[in-house]
Protein backbone atom coordinates (compact mmCIF):
# COMPACT_ATOMS: atom_id res chain seq x y z
CA UNK A 1 0.00 0.00 0.00
CA UNK A 2 1.54 3.56 -0.81
CA UNK A 3 2.71 5.24 2.11
CA UNK A 4 0.26 8.43 1.06
CA UNK A 5 -2.34 5.96 1.94
CA UNK A 6 -1.14 4.55 5.23
CA UNK A 7 -0.85 8.16 6.45
CA UNK A 8 -4.42 8.60 5.30
CA UNK A 9 -5.63 5.70 7.03
CA UNK A 10 -3.53 6.73 9.93
CA UNK A 11 -5.31 10.33 10.09
CA UNK A 12 -9.01 8.65 9.47
CA UNK A 13 -8.57 7.07 12.37
CA UNK A 14 -7.72 9.68 14.86
CA UNK A 15 -11.22 11.27 13.10
CA UNK A 16 -8.62 13.59 10.73
CA UNK A 17 -11.88 14.86 8.29
CA UNK A 18 -10.13 16.41 5.33
CA UNK A 19 -8.50 12.90 5.13
CA UNK A 20 -12.24 11.39 5.03
CA UNK A 21 -12.67 13.96 2.15
CA UNK A 22 -9.83 12.85 0.40
CA UNK A 23 -9.59 9.16 1.16
CA UNK A 24 -13.30 9.72 -0.13
CA UNK A 25 -12.32 11.37 -3.30
CA UNK A 26 -10.10 8.84 -4.38
CA UNK A 27 -12.81 5.53 -3.94
CA UNK A 28 -15.83 7.00 -4.86
CA UNK A 29 -16.10 6.47 -8.25
CA UNK A 30 -14.93 3.17 -8.44
CA UNK A 31 -17.32 2.49 -5.53
CA UNK A 32 -19.72 3.78 -7.22
CA UNK A 33 -19.56 1.81 -10.61
CA UNK A 34 -18.77 -1.47 -8.62
CA UNK A 35 -22.26 -0.97 -7.00
CA UNK A 36 -24.39 -0.06 -9.81
CA UNK A 37 -23.51 -3.14 -11.23
CA UNK A 38 -24.02 -4.65 -8.96
CA UNK A 39 -27.98 -3.27 -7.61
CA UNK A 40 -28.64 -2.03 -11.20
CA UNK A 41 -30.09 0.92 -10.12
CA UNK A 42 -28.13 4.17 -9.68
CA UNK A 43 -30.34 5.26 -6.48
CA UNK A 44 -29.50 2.60 -5.13
CA UNK A 45 -26.04 2.59 -6.17
CA UNK A 46 -25.67 5.83 -4.31
CA UNK A 47 -27.23 4.43 -1.11
CA UNK A 48 -24.58 1.81 -1.27
CA UNK A 49 -22.05 4.09 -2.08
CA UNK A 50 -23.10 6.26 0.91
CA UNK A 51 -23.52 3.18 3.13
CA UNK A 52 -20.67 1.50 1.96
CA UNK A 53 -18.51 5.05 2.98
CA UNK A 54 -20.15 5.60 6.38
CA UNK A 55 -19.53 1.87 7.49
CA UNK A 56 -15.31 2.31 6.50
CA UNK A 57 -15.04 5.36 8.11
CA UNK A 58 -16.75 4.43 11.53
CA UNK A 59 -14.66 1.05 11.56
CA UNK A 60 -11.52 2.38 10.26
CA UNK A 61 -10.18 1.78 13.42
CA UNK A 62 -10.70 -2.17 12.49
CA UNK A 63 -8.33 -1.73 9.27
CA UNK A 64 -5.57 -4.07 9.19
CA UNK A 65 -2.05 -2.13 8.70
CA UNK A 66 -0.40 -3.63 5.78
CA UNK A 67 -4.02 -4.97 4.05
CA UNK A 68 -5.03 -3.77 0.64
CA UNK A 69 -7.46 -0.61 1.99
CA UNK A 70 -8.92 -0.93 -1.65
CA UNK A 71 -9.84 -4.76 -0.93
CA UNK A 72 -11.27 -3.83 2.68
CA UNK A 73 -13.35 -1.34 1.25
CA UNK A 74 -14.44 -3.09 -1.97
CA UNK A 75 -15.88 -5.86 0.35
CA UNK A 76 -17.94 -3.39 2.71
CA UNK A 77 -19.26 -2.23 -0.95
CA UNK A 78 -20.22 -5.64 -1.95
CA UNK A 79 -21.75 -6.79 1.64
CA UNK A 80 -24.02 -3.52 1.31
CA UNK A 81 -24.70 -4.26 -1.99
CA UNK A 82 -25.57 -7.72 -1.65
CA UNK A 83 -27.83 -6.68 1.41
CA UNK A 84 -29.70 -4.32 -0.04
CA UNK A 85 -30.24 -6.98 -2.93
CA UNK A 86 -31.64 -8.95 -0.48
CA UNK A 87 -34.13 -6.24 1.10
CA UNK A 88 -35.10 -4.96 -2.15
CA UNK A 89 -34.82 -8.17 -4.55
CA UNK A 90 -34.04 -7.44 -8.11
CA UNK A 91 -34.33 -4.19 -10.07
CA UNK A 92 -34.52 -3.59 -13.77
CA UNK A 93 -31.33 -3.47 -16.07
CA UNK A 94 -30.41 -0.13 -17.01
CA UNK A 95 -30.09 -0.35 -20.66
CA UNK A 96 -30.66 3.19 -21.98
CA UNK A 97 -26.63 4.16 -21.17
CA UNK A 98 -23.87 2.90 -19.16
CA UNK A 99 -22.58 5.17 -17.16
CA UNK A 100 -19.65 7.38 -17.26
CA UNK A 101 -18.34 6.12 -14.09
CA UNK A 102 -18.12 2.88 -15.12
CA UNK A 103 -16.21 3.10 -18.17
CA UNK A 104 -13.03 1.55 -17.99
CA UNK A 105 -10.95 2.67 -20.48
CA UNK A 106 -8.51 4.12 -18.12
CA UNK A 107 -7.37 0.92 -17.69
CA UNK A 108 -8.19 -1.10 -21.10
CA UNK A 109 -7.80 1.40 -24.35
CA UNK A 110 -9.73 -1.46 -26.15
CA UNK A 111 -12.95 -0.54 -24.84
CA UNK A 112 -13.19 2.34 -26.07
CA UNK A 113 -13.56 1.02 -29.78
CA UNK A 114 -16.54 -0.69 -28.89
CA UNK A 115 -19.70 0.84 -29.86
CA UNK A 116 -22.03 2.30 -27.44
CA UNK A 117 -24.37 -0.35 -28.73
CA UNK A 118 -21.70 -2.99 -27.78
CA UNK A 119 -21.02 -1.65 -24.70
CA UNK A 120 -24.88 -1.82 -23.58
CA UNK A 121 -24.92 -4.96 -24.97
CA UNK A 122 -21.42 -6.23 -22.81
CA UNK A 123 -23.45 -4.21 -19.98
CA UNK A 124 -26.36 -6.47 -20.05
CA UNK A 125 -24.67 -9.57 -20.68
CA UNK A 126 -22.66 -9.22 -17.23
CA UNK A 127 -26.09 -8.55 -15.48
CA UNK A 128 -27.50 -11.18 -16.07
CA UNK A 129 -24.36 -13.48 -14.93
CA UNK A 130 -24.88 -15.30 -11.11
CA UNK A 131 -24.29 -13.22 -8.48
CA UNK A 132 -21.17 -15.29 -7.98
CA UNK A 133 -19.94 -14.83 -11.00
CA UNK A 134 -21.09 -11.46 -11.74
CA UNK A 135 -19.25 -10.34 -8.43
CA UNK A 136 -15.91 -11.46 -9.11
CA UNK A 137 -16.14 -9.99 -12.48
CA UNK A 138 -16.86 -6.55 -11.17
CA UNK A 139 -14.20 -6.38 -9.03
CA UNK A 140 -11.81 -7.26 -11.33
CA UNK A 141 -12.62 -5.63 -15.29
CA UNK A 142 -14.10 -1.85 -13.13
CA UNK A 143 -12.49 -1.82 -9.90
CA UNK A 144 -9.47 -3.29 -11.34
CA UNK A 145 -8.66 -5.31 -8.07
CA UNK A 146 -6.09 -8.48 -8.42
CA UNK A 147 -7.33 -11.49 -8.42
CA UNK A 148 -5.47 -11.57 -4.89
CA UNK A 149 -7.58 -8.35 -3.30
CA UNK A 150 -11.04 -10.00 -4.85
CA UNK A 151 -10.51 -13.18 -2.89
CA UNK A 152 -8.82 -11.11 0.04
CA UNK A 153 -12.66 -8.91 -0.37
CA UNK A 154 -14.61 -12.02 -0.87
CA UNK A 155 -12.90 -13.97 1.82
CA UNK A 156 -12.87 -16.62 -0.61
CA UNK A 157 -9.87 -18.62 -2.11
CA UNK A 158 -7.18 -17.81 -5.07
CA UNK A 159 -8.40 -20.44 -7.00
CA UNK A 160 -12.03 -19.78 -6.39
CA UNK A 161 -11.61 -16.42 -7.73
CA UNK A 162 -9.97 -17.65 -10.88
CA UNK A 163 -12.17 -20.30 -11.32
CA UNK A 164 -15.39 -17.93 -11.09
CA UNK A 165 -13.37 -14.89 -13.54
CA UNK A 166 -13.19 -17.98 -16.06
CA UNK A 167 -16.66 -19.25 -15.88
CA UNK A 168 -18.11 -15.50 -16.22
CA UNK A 169 -15.52 -14.88 -19.33
CA UNK A 170 -17.12 -18.41 -20.60
CA UNK A 171 -20.51 -17.55 -20.46
CA UNK A 172 -19.56 -14.10 -22.15
CA UNK A 173 -18.04 -15.57 -24.60
CA UNK A 174 -20.60 -17.45 -25.13
CA UNK A 175 -23.64 -14.65 -25.97
CA UNK A 176 -21.07 -11.92 -27.08
CA UNK A 177 -17.67 -12.83 -28.82
CA UNK A 178 -16.63 -9.40 -28.82
CA UNK A 179 -17.17 -8.67 -25.06
CA UNK A 180 -13.65 -11.23 -24.69
CA UNK A 181 -11.56 -8.31 -26.33
CA UNK A 182 -12.38 -6.62 -23.74
CA UNK A 183 -12.74 -9.59 -20.77
CA UNK A 184 -9.31 -11.70 -21.60
CA UNK A 185 -8.15 -13.53 -19.07
CA UNK A 186 -4.50 -12.86 -20.32
CA UNK A 187 -4.82 -9.18 -20.21
CA UNK A 188 -5.27 -8.50 -16.64
CA UNK A 189 -3.43 -11.47 -15.06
Amino acid sequence: MPSEEVELIRRCQIQDEAAFAELYQQHVQFAYGTALILVRNPNIAADVCQEAFLRAFKNINRFREGESFRAWFYRIVVNEAMRLTRRMKRWPIPTDKIPNSLSPSAHNPEFVALSKEQGIEIWELVQRLPVKLRVPLVLRYYSDLSEEEIANTLHIALGTVKSRLNRAREGLRKDFPVAMKLLRGDNHA
